[in-house]
């Protein structure tokens, strides 16, 4: 995998993080890895699709997750990947892409919008702005769908209160 890249899931690559991408496990899925090699394991989510690995391999690891496997040496292992929870999102399924969006209103104020931008930025959201008609429109977009409360708890950090979240395509597709 390399750095400097957004991911299957929409989050910006990061190895020194826990993460696996997947050919088979739909994203969002929270897996379990083993090494019997080594003995460890490690708890990390797929983050990732990587359909063109090399034969006899379908999973590829970042480097932190191969670091508490015992693995970074090598780089490669019999893993054994146990699913603790499935995923929602499958790629190319556009009925129920299971990525949503919060519609946080119309604001004419630019000061006012500007400041809610900012704070559902430093919460680790990603506000979207469109102007309409003089208007600000504003958004956070790209949540997955086993961010949404997450995503909630955040919105109200950030001094709005979220609404139903809507669903939205796919932006990776």
């Amino acid at each position: 995998m390399e750095p400097e890249y957004f991911t299957e899931s929409g989050t910006l690559f990061n190895d020194s993080q826990r993460g696996i991408a997947s050919d088979s496990l739909p994203m969002g899925t929270v897996v379990e890895l083993s090494n019997p090699v080594t003995g460890k394991s490690a708890v990390t989510t797929v983050i990732d699709a990587l359909p063109e690995l090399p034969e006899g391999r379908d999973t590829a690891v970042t480097e932190a997750t191969a670091e508490l496997l015992g693995m970074q040496d090598t780089g490669l292992a019999e893993l054994k990947i146990s699913v603790i929870r499935e995923g929602t999102i499958r790629k190319g399924n556009n009925e129920n892409t299971g990525w949503y969006y919060f519609d946080l209103g119309t604001y004419t104020d630019t000061k006012t919008v500007a400041t809610l931008y900012m704070r559902l930025h430093e919460n680790n959201l990603r506000p979207f702005i469109e102007i309409e008609n003089g208007s600000v429109h504003l958004y956070v977009r790209h949540v997955m769908a086993y961010q949404l409360e997450w995503a909630e708890e955040r919105i109200a950090l950030s001094g709005v209160e979220p609404p139903e979240p809507l669903t939205e395509p796919n932006p990776y597709s």
